[in-house]
């Protein structure tokens, strides 16, 4: 499988479980000193559910080796007479390739919210760490020994705007991780070359695995959006209602509109 067919057998499972593909914003690059490849796409719901006033997004990408490439254009048995000189029936690695998804939720342009309470944003992370390892986290086992990390998630990125005064203000959050998928290696052993697992069904379980955690994560920021309007603040704190609000514009300044 090349690279041109793995993208679009990915970009097609995207779309079979009801995702759109921004074509716009897709972003295809090569490395002029290694030849490798980068491929990332942002994807959304054709009618995401409601997250305000946070702007919820994603990103898929992905990066394609020249060994990738390599592999693609030869047989495994001709490529192991290149590279050790022998022609013999060759034990190769298995084809591996890493696929990631970003999430991001931004408010607005400009404009920022206080910081949760550490009560209600501890909550609230807890529960965001513990889908992101549901969604990623996954590893394969032979005789009770890890051989391979097949999923794997980070931490939870949080952007502030830290003021003159001191005072830090929340703008967005983002978290990612990453699914490792199988690729068929190319064979001239037609046994071999009929044993090689088609990617359909690992592209597709790994589509409905990104928009499950895409569902989640908006669900996620919604509720974070509702927490902070409407959470008693914690004891000793000094409470602000409403956390969301406008300021009034001044005619004579047409900057961006500041949440506080």
């Amino acid at each position: 499988m090349r690279y041109a067919e793995f993208r679009d057998r990915l970009e097609n499972a995207l779309r079979e479980v009801g995702l759109f593909v921004h074509d716009a914003d897709r972003v295809e690059t090569i490395n002029l000193a290694d030849t490798v490849r980068h491929w990332k796409v942002y994807i959304s719901r054709s009618a995401p559910p409601s997250a305000e006033p946070f702007s919820v997004s994603a990103k898929i990408s992905f990066r394609w080796t020249p060994f990738d490439a390599a592999r693609s254009y030869t047989c495994e048995e001709d490529l192991y007479l290149q590279l050790v000189g022998r022609r013999q029936p060759p034990r190769t690695a298995r084809r591996w390739t890493r696929v990631d998804l970003s999430l991001y939720a931004n408010l607005p342009y400009g404009s920022t919210t206080s910081m949760p309470e550490p009560h209600v944003f501890a909550a609230w992370t807890t529960s965001i760490v513990e889908k992101a390892h549901a969604a990623f986290s996954e590893i394969e086992e032979r005789k009770g020994h890890i051989v391979a990390v097949l999923g794997a998630h980070g931490d939870l990125q949080v952007e502030v705007r830290c003021k003159p005064d001191g005072i830090v203000s929340l703008k967005g959050v983002a978290i990612s991780g990453f699914r490792i998928v199988r690729v068929p290696r190319v064979w001239d052993d037609p046994g071999r070359r009929e044993a090689e697992r088609d990617p359909h069904a690992e592209l597709a379980r790994l589509a409905e695995t990104f928009e499950a955690t895409l569902d989640e994560w908006t669900k996620s920021i919604s509720a974070l959006a509702t927490w902070i309007r409407y959470s008693p603040p914690a004891p000793g704190a000094k409470p602000i209602e409403p956390w969301f609000e406008d300021e009034p514009e001044d005619d004579d300044d047409r900057g961006p509109e500041t949440i506080h």
